[in-house]
């Protein structure tokens, strides 16, 4: 039966739409149908409705029954049913009832003239009589007599709201809650991943993460030309990481002759300021290099204990002579690269090293994520200034320049990077008091923080 109906369902999205309510509407016709005949025979056995019947025929009788045998036709009637209100009535009783009228509308009845000569002169509403009380009709026979009847039984009213509408709402609400099932999984589900996929897509690592081509031919076909797309960029970046890559290999070859031409030279300025350009070059291919590779390193992914990873960080800036203060909450441990991530704070210390006299480092778990600060009393970054130096080769304001032959404006950027490569994100903030302060989301390791 499923392949029956896959056969035959529409593969495009506006006709699966077309079907899916073409369906409900015919299922709703169906329905309401099946509601009205129910409704109908509910209504045709009502007994208010079959004595309200024979209250018309009952008053139809008394209309042709000459005046001095009606009383006598009225016992018959009382001892054949004796539920029947139907009396003879003075002309004192249509007068305290509110008197005759004309044109006057009560549910279906209206004062007035009706058949076989007969009139309607006056109607109580049953709100006025009481609870589950029928309408009280004055009518004037063809003769001129005035007969009181209540059209109806004494009870509840029919109960039109009964099951027959409880049904064919209750269908209702199912279909349109199976539209709205079937709009989230088919149309919306896939869509949305799409979405979280695109979203995604870069912000950690450019690796191709292929989502399911599901859904309607209009979605599955956005997802194949997001897939392909995800393979191309990434065949872009490894293309040019290896061109770059080659490039540098080529630069070094002229670089160590001239290293070695340098170096039989006489000792002297020239020889001097040249060795330094040639310090200068082969540390810019290599910082390049760096941040290109990151994120791309064959090094596997461990579980890292980051309190004693940071204590054996701040002791080796400790041998060097640096102030690098720790401070840590709990038990904390992070899933990276244990070499990158070494990189990663060694540029960040390095860099508030180089502003400041002293930094420190505080780790603590905050919610789902492990944040480390780092912080330092120097210069600090305006905030206008943030974005732009999270860029490859971009220098801050004069506040916090690199100075010549120092940096090349990868520091940041290549420790954005392998943070977000590890799933983490890194962002800067102001210091209070002055300064700048790093700070590094990490995702936790469930069993590794208290």
């Amino acid at each position: 039966m499923m392949r029956l109906v896959k056969h035959f369902w529409p593969d495009t999205m506006l006709y699966q739409i077309l079907v899916l309510l073409a369906v409900s509407g015919l299922f709703m016709v169906l329905v309401g149908a099946a509601s009205f005949y129910f409704l109908k025979e509910r209504l045709d056995r009502n007994p208010s409705v079959m004595n309200s019947h024979l209250v018309s025929v009952a008053v139809a009788k008394l209309n042709e029954t000459p005046a001095d045998e009606r009383r006598e036709v009225l016992a018959a009637l009382h001892g054949e049913l004796p539920d029947l209100m139907l009396e003879l009535v003075d002309e004192n009783a249509l007068t305290v009832s509110g008197g005759a009228s004309d044109g006057e509308h009560f549910g279906p009845f209206v004062t007035g003239n009706t058949l076989l000569g007969m009139r309607i002169e006056h109607v109580v509403a049953p709100q006025k009589r009481g609870k589950n009380a029928p309408p009280l009709l004055f009518i004037r026979l063809r003769d001129g007599a005035l007969v009181a009847a209540e059209w109806g039984m004494r009870g509840p009213p029919p109960p039109v709201l009964g099951e027959p509408f409880l049904l064919f709402f209750g269908f209702l609400a199912l279909s349109f809650c199976g539209l709205m099932i079937w709009a989230a999984r088919s149309l919306a589900g896939p869509l949305a991943a799409l979405a979280a996929s695109a979203r995604s897509f870069g912000e950690t690592s450019t690796s191709p993460v292929p989502i399911r081509e599901s859904g309607p031919r209009e979605v599955r076909a956005a997802a194949t030309a997001f897939n392909r797309m995800q393979h191309r960029i990434n065949e872009f970046l490894e293309k040019r990481t290896r061109m770059l890559a080659a490039v540098s290999h080529d630069l070094r070859t002229p670089l160590t002759r001239l290293r070695l031409r340098l170096d039989l030279l006489e000792p002297g300025d020239i020889r001097d300021r040249s060795l330094r350009d040639l310090q200068l070059m082969e540390g810019q291919i290599d910082a390049a290099l760096t941040f290109l590779r990151d994120g791309a390193s064959a090094e596997s992914v461990q579980r890292i204990d980051l309190p004693s990873f940071l204590q054996s960080l701040c002791d080796q800036y400790a041998d060097t002579g640096h102030a690098v203060k720790l401070r840590y909450d709990g038990r904390l441990s992070v899933m990276a690269r244990n070499t990158e991530l070494q990189r990663a704070f060694s540029n960040l210390i390095d860099n508030a090293l180089f502003y400041a006299f002293g930094v420190e480092i505080l780790a603590y778990r905050d919610a789902d994520h492990i944040r480390v600060d780092i912080v330092d009393h120097g210069p600090g970054i305006a905030a206008a200034d943030r974005a732009r130096l999270l860029e490859p080769f971009e220098r801050g304001d004069a506040a916090r320049q690199i100075r010549e032959g120092t940096g090349f404006g990868l520091g940041l950027p290549t420790a954005k990077s392998i943070v977000e490569a590890a799933g983490g994100r890194l962002e800067l903030s102001d210091t209070p008091g002055g300064g700048l302060t790093v700070c590094l989301h990490l995702p936790v390791v469930e069993g590794g923080a208290e």
